[in-house]
């Protein structure tokens, strides 16, 4: 569970702005929170291997799952939010986490720093962003670590905003910067027809020896298979992943700028509300090498929509969605049904 640097140089943002801008009135209705969850994973379908005429059970048992999260917030609920449980645990989810323009003008913020294991793989998720809303301005820096979609950004999003009615107009300019997302390493390591799959092992450091009428396979001196299939099946891709993932982490990260366009719209009534969202980030120009190369439409973007409809006292319909596209990692959520209540 390691605290990085950017996490303290979040805090050192919030504070700073804390003091130097409305000192109590900036940190007014927020909420420190902590919380852990434990419970029990999910348990495996059974796996076996072959091994001299017999077989071993091979079956993953997961230890338990685990989450512990800490943060800091002050988001304003929109009218059709409501707070639904009497202590924040770190995974609530608010509307204006994804949208350009919030329910209040004035600073909001949100740090959220979680470690998670789930059936068995540890990562840990971080979002800290902290936004001015004005009447003809909307600013927001964001670091975002989403180990588990494996999506991960700094941004500084500055915007021109025109408010008429119940709509918003936005344009401006966001710089972010991220790691290298487009390179494959292993296909320039790895020349198709000219390698055999033993030597790219033996490349990553492991070793074999014959025993017995079989390849055993050693990673050092731990042996971690018995045969070339159980090898290729079980380790050679992640070896394969891993280094990967060593070449990329040594190019650094790229930073660029973008255009970004946004309209948003908001309606609300006691029995019926509408709020949608969409944001175009385009003519990207990059400021180091190993840029983003886009397959189709130079764009990324995201949207949202909520609706609900109150149709009678008994009888209410919702629907509720985002998706998010940057350098073409979708990440999506979908909700929808109705409620019928008897009384």
């Amino acid at each position: 569970m390691k605290i990085t640097e950017r996490f303290i140089y979040f805090l050192l943002i919030i504070f700073v702005l804390g003091l130097g801008t409305c000192k109590a009135q900036f940190f007014k209705y927020a909420t420190i929170y902590a919380s852990g969850s434990v419970n029990t994973s999910m348990v495996e379908d059974q796996d076996f291997i072959a091994i001299n005429k017999g077989y071993e059970e091979t079956t993953q048992i997961n230890p338990y799952d685990y989450n512990f999260t800490i943060g800091i917030r002050k988001i304003a609920r929109f009218n059709y939010e409501q707070k639904l449980t009497t202590w924040y645990y770190g995974n609530e989810k608010s509307v204006a986490d994804n949208t350009t323009v919030g329910n209040n003008n004035g600073w909001e913020y949100l740090f959220n720093y979680s470690f998670i294991r789930n059936r068995s793989e540890t990562f840990t998720n971080s979002d800290f962003w902290i936004r001015y809303l004005g009447n003809k301005c909307v600013t927001k820096i964001q670091i975002k670590n989403d180990e588990s979609r494996d999506l991960e950004f700094t941004s500084f999003d500055t915007r021109y905003r025109i408010n008429k009615g119940g709509f918003d107009f936005t344009i401006g300019l966001v710089g972010r910067n991220h790691p290298v997302y487009h390179i494959n390493p292993i296909e320039d390591f790895w020349q198709s027809g000219e390698s055999s799959f033993q030597e790219l092992a033996e490349d990553f450091g492991y070793s074999t020896q014959f025993v017995q009428g079989q390849w055993n396979w050693f990673n050092g001196s731990e042996l971690v298979a018995t045969s070339n299939d159980e090898f290729f099946k079980h380790y050679f891709g992640s070896a394969i992943a891993q280094y990967n993932q060593e070449q990329l982490s040594a190019l650094g990260s790229v930073t660029e700028l973008s255009m970004a366009i946004g309209t948003a719209y908001y309606y609300y009534t006691n029995d019926y509300w509408l709020h949608s969202w969409v944001n175009v980030l385009q003519l990207h120009y990059s400021l180091d090498d190993y840029a983003y190369k886009y397959i189709d439409t130079p764009i990324d973007f995201d949207f949202g929509l909520v609706a609900g409809w109150r149709i009678t006292k008994n009888l209410g319909v919702f629907v509720e969605g985002t998706y998010l596209k940057y350098w073409e990692k979708p990440i999506y959520e979908c909700k929808f049904g109705f409620n019928y209540l008897i009384f």
